[in-house]
This record gives C-alpha cells, structure tokens and sequence, in this order.
C-alpha cells in the first residue's frame, strides 16, 4: 500500500487532473464552435484588414511593424499566417490562430496561478477565466489583442519559477534560463498588441517593491535583473527603433488619448472619470460598445464582482506578500491603457490583466473557507477543501458557461444595430445565397465600401471563390447599380436591405427582373439572361475612351419641382486602364458658368467586365435660365484626365 502522504498527493493530482481536464474541454467547445460566421455573424474590417496584411507577408514584404489599418505590430500576424498558409483564405482560417491562442491561455494561466498559489487557488481561477465573456469573446476574433496575455503570462510563469528557485537554493547573481525565458517572452510581449506597453511598467514597479521590501534578498540578484532589463530591450529594441523612425505610424493613439492629453495639461478629470468607470466595470457596468462587448455587461457577475472587490482589499491588506503585491499590480498596471483613453471600461485595452483576473475574487473564496475551517474544526480536513474546491469549480464552470454561451450565440450576436452592421452579416448572408444557388452564374453585391473592403470580405466568405462579382455601393442610398453582362447568364444583383436603393433605379430593375426578393438582411434581384434591353428616355450614343458606351438617358423633374433628376446608362467596352467617375454639369448656355455639378460613380472600375451595364442616378438643381448638361468620364485622381469622346471631345452635351 502508498504511504499515506503519498495517498493524499495522488488524490490531488486525480482532482486536479480531472478539473483540469473539464475545465480545458469546456473552454474548448465554447471557443470553437460556431467560429465561421456563426458568431460573430460575418467579418469586420479589422479581421479583413488583418487577411490584407497577411497576404502581404506571404507575398515576402515583412516587416517589423505594419502601417496599414491605423498600425499593427507584427507578432500575431506571422502566426496568424501560418493558418493562412495551411488553411487557406476563409473566416475560420482567421479566428482559428485567436481560438487556439485562447485555450492555450487558459494553460498557461492556471500555469502561472498554480506557481504563485497553488492547485487550490489555480483550479478555481482557472475555471472562471475559462468561461468568463471577455476571454471567450477576444478568442473568437480575428484580432492581435489575444496574443498579448498569452505572452505576458508565460513571462510572468517564468518570471514565478526564477524567484521560487531563488528562494529554495541562492545562487549569487541569481541567473538562470527561468529569468533569460522570462525576459524573452516580455519583449515578445511587444510585438503583439499596443496595450503591452502597460507591462515594462508593471515590471519596474514590482522590481521597485522588492527592493523597498525584501532587500536583504534582492541585493544579491541585480545583475541577474540587470539580464532581465538587457533582453527585454534588446527584443522590443526593433519596434522601438521603428516607431521613433516614424512618428506617425500609430495613427489609432492620437485619436484616442484625449485623457491622456488632458492629463499632461494638469486636468485631472478625464482620469478620474475613467476611474470610476473601469472601477465599476468589474461588476456594476462593463464596456459601453457593442464591438468589444455585450454593451454594459459587467466583467463579473453581481456574486463574483463582489468577491473581487472584497477580494482586492484583502490583496491591499496582505500587500507584504509578494504574491499579492504581483497580483495587484498586474491587474492596475494592465488598466492604463484604458485609463489614459476614451471609452473607458475599453476591455481590449485591458487584455493584458486575463491571466490573473480571477484571483482577487477566488483568493477570497479560499480565505473564507479557511476562517470557515477555524470556526468549524470538523470541516478543515484535507479532503472536504479539495471537494469544496472541486464542487465550486464545477458550479463556476456550470452557471458561467451557461451565461456566456448565451452571450456568445445568442445575444451578442443578434444585436442589429451595431454587431451585425460591423461584423457584415448581410455580406455573409449573400454568399450563402451564391453558394447555395449554383445556377447563379455572377452577381453583382451592394455595399457600403464597394472600392476597399467588401471585395475582400466577400472573398473570404463566399465558397465559390472564382465566381466573377461586381461590387457597387455607397454610404447612403445607392445611386449605381452595375449589372454584369446579361449575355452570359443568369445575373443576381443583391443589396443589404438596410442601405436603400435610388427608386428610378429599382424601378428600371424591376422591369428587368421582377420584384425585388427578401432574405433575412439582403434583399436581390434575379435578372435572367438576355433580358435586359436598355430603353432610355432620350437614346444618345457616344463612346468614351474605347472603355464605356453611353446609351441615353432619362430625366425627371422632382416635386416641389426644384430638383432635377437624371439616369444615364452605360455598357463597359472594354476593361478599364484606371479607376472612373462620371460627371455631370450644369453651365449657363449664355455665360458659360458653372451652374451645379454632380459627380458619382460607386462601382469600381476594378471589376468591371465587357458586356456589364451600368446606372448612375445623379441630381441637380432645377433652374429657370437656359442651361446645358455636360456628361462626361473622367480618373478620379491626379492628373484628373478626361476620357474622350470619338469625336474628341471630353463630354457630351445632353438638352433636358
């Protein structure tokens, strides 16, 4: 028979082993399913802004940091591109890297608790932050912000097993691989996410406390801290150097420091406000925006809130213990990038305090079951804090699992106002209509950024990757519609039912195709082959540059007869050389003065096929002098050139 300490020792490990393993399967189906536009309902552009990058390092331009989208550091851009590269281009092969980073934090923090305070501490901890809404929510995004806590706790683990060695055997100077490992993964932490740069902070204030409180100690192991300083810098060194080379590369800062700003002035109340709020969002009320969290929603529920906040009073009080002090100014010093910007509780801002959240709160717990063990000496037996322990875990796991799933698939998800808008659901609604529908041979898809990021977004969602799309859209009411060659086949052209068309162009559509049809967010027209024949108003022919044919108009004057409204038609000749627009002006036929003007063309010349028709609705002012509209096409961009016309002439003249 094992001796009975030995007996005990293995009792543990089961419980731990079972918890563990509970609590890592738990975490993992709550991260994972659902990851492919399920929740979230489709891409946002910073998860698309990401893909662009990726191609970008895939294509060999690297670098240490990347401008592009307001500037990203490097570091999860290089992992995420492995999925890339293996998984090919699709939402899942985004958020997989976030997913996996997440459950790997989920090991690494109980890692890093169980060093600083044991199994007992580490399981409860661990079993929160494996089903607390904020972790969950960061590892299911196709975003950096994750990668920064995964990073900074395995410093700090390491960081935990130097001091511990330390503290069992004393080597003068103290250093070893744990302290060399730690540094590494602090300046790793650097090129993962802004907010890492709250941890030099934190490191030198702990630095700071240990040698106020444990001198005789630390007096021993400077030069070994000295190593730590030197790989830490050496690490962060590139980016640093970078961003002093460019100044401006962080555009996203300056548009959100404003407190900090109002600090530097020596107004404090920006930061005393921010206080307040991220003090409140730990259990009264959390992040305000939709695209970070379900709005409102505290990081804690109303129970385990209030056991953080007793929890960090009892922190303060023990604040002797290097173990507490560690905690506590882990948690504050990952708030300063939210304290010193708006929008504060910002959780992504304060990423870098998830290793460590829960502990405050189960501390707590744990002190009450030993005061509880003292009143009642029958229950301070080994076994009933290992079940106690076990039995909570298990409660944690069961009611925040709940919660959050429903958060996650539920709740957050099904907010139209913001999360569906952001997050492009009406886009991933479309492309499951083209995959489901094969007899759809192209589409032309509306949008809000037909020119940058919808392109993109429809690439990585739409199965039927080499299916031909048009893009055309605008912030608004769409006043272009593009139909791709009606010879070649069966032609959808389909919109966001909440971004609204012109009405002279649905109704020309509609004599196309029908009635416009309904799904849940788009809304499309089915235009059959070979039944679209252009009938303006007023027929006029001219050819513009070998690319586009102007085939007429029509022209409307709108009740109270003070707007003028017009529709050209236009096939695409050949593809374009450049990007284009159309203009249209309104000059005084006496004096030649230009009387309005009405330039517009959102569909993007980047698509355009032989064949494809375009509308573009335009208005201008109605006038009471004799006045004459000049059409025309021109590039949008230096040297402004014109396209011109057989005749040679850069517009044509149209008599309404």
């Amino acid at each position: 028979m094992l001796p009975k300490a030995a007996a005990h020792n293995m009792k543990h490990k089961t419980i731990e082993r079972i918890g563990l393993t509970l609590i890592l399967a738990t975490a993992a189906a709550i991260r994972l399913s659902g990851l492919n536009n399920i929740s979230p309902p489709g891409l946002e552009h910073d998860e698309v802004a990401h893909w662009l990058i990726n191609r970008d390092i895939l294509a060999g331009q690297h670098a240490i940091y990347f401008t592009e989208a307001y500037g990203h550091e490097a570091g999860y851009h290089y992992w995420q591109t492995l999925f890339m590269a293996l998984l090919g281009d699709h939402a899942l092969s985004l958020r997989l890297p976030s997913a996996f980073l997440g459950l790997l934090l989920v090991a690494t923090s109980y890692q890093l608790v169980r060093v600083m305070f044991g199994r007992t501490v580490a399981l409860p901890a661990t079993a929160v932050h494996a089903l607390l809404f904020m972790p969950v929510f960061y590892s299911r995004l196709g975003l950096r912000a994750i990668a920064l806590p995964v990073v900074a706790s395995l410093s700090a683990y390491f960081w935990w097993r130097w001091w511990q060695r330390q503290e069992r055997q004393p080597t003068r100077g103290g250093v070893s691989w744990e302290l060399a490992t730690a540094a590494l993964f602090a300046g790793l932490a650097t090129h993962t996410y802004m907010a890492s740069r709250a941890l030099p902070i934190f490191y030198a204030l702990f630095v700071g406390y240990l040698a106020l409180t444990h001198w005789p100690t630390m007096k021993e192991r400077w030069p070994a801290l000295g190593l730590f300083a030197a790989v830490y810098l050496l690490i962060s060194l590139p980016l640093i150097l970078f961003l002093r080379q460019v100044p401006n590369a962080e555009v996203r800062i300056s548009e959100v420091d404003a407190p900090l700003r109002a600090l530097l002035a020596g107004n404090m109340g920006p930061i005393w406000h921010n206080f307040w709020a991220i003090l409140l969002g730990f259990g009264v009320q959390g992040d305000p925006l939709w695209r970070q969290n379900v709005a409102g929603l505290p990081l804690f529920d109303p129970l385990l809130g209030a056991a953080f906040y007793v929890g960090l009073v009892l922190l303060i009080g023990q604040w002797r213990d290097p173990r507490r002090m560690f905690t506590l100014l882990w948690v504050g010093c990952a708030l300063i990038p939210s304290l010193v910007t708006v929008d504060a509780p910002s959780n992504i801002r304060m990423i870098g305090f998830l290793p460590l959240l829960a502990v405050p709160a189960i501390l707590l717990l744990i002190h009450i079951n030993n005061r509880l063990s003292t009143v009642f000496p029958q229950l301070s037996t080994d076994l009933w804090i290992n079940w106690w322990i076990t039995g909570l875990t298990l409660l944690i796991l069961l009611f925040h699992g709940g919660r959050t799933a429903q958060n996650i698939f539920s709740i957050w998800p099904s907010n139209e106002n913001e999360v569906r808008f952001v997050w492009q659901s009406a886009l991933t609604g479309m492309a499951g209509y083209l995959d489901a529908h094969p007899e759809i041979t192209q589409a032309a898809v509306g949008g809000w950024t037909p020119d940058t990021m919808d392109n993109p977004t429809m690439f990585l969602t739409l199965r039927r990757q080499q299916m031909p799309l048009r893009h055309y859209g605008q912030v608004g009411e769409l006043q272009t519609v593009i139909i791709p060659n009606p010879a070649t086949g069966p032609t959808a052209v389909l919109r966001p039912t909440v971004l609204p068309l012109s009405g002279w162009l649905a109704e020309q559509l509609t004599q196309w195709a029908g009635e416009e049809q309904r799904e849940a967010e788009f809304s499309y027209f089915i235009v059959p082959q070979n039944e679209v024949v252009p009938a303006p108003q007023y027929p006029l022919t001219a050819d513009f540059g070998g690319e586009l044919q102007f085939l007429g108009y029509d022209s409307h004057l709108l009740p109270p007869f003070d707007q003028l409204e017009i529709v050209t038609y236009w096939r695409v000749l050949a593809p374009p050389t450049a990007e284009r627009r159309f203009f249209l002006h309104m000059v005084d036929r006496n004096t030649g003065e230009l009387l309005g003007q009405h330039d517009a063309l959102a569909a993007p010349a980047t698509f355009w096929q032989p064949g494809d028709l375009i509308l573009q609705y335009h208005t201008l002012p109605n006038q009471t002098i004799a006045y004459e509209l000049q059409l025309g096409v021109y590039e949008p961009q230096p040297p402004w050139s014109r396209l011109p016309t057989a005749a040679g002439a850069d517009f044509v003249a149209l008599q309404p």
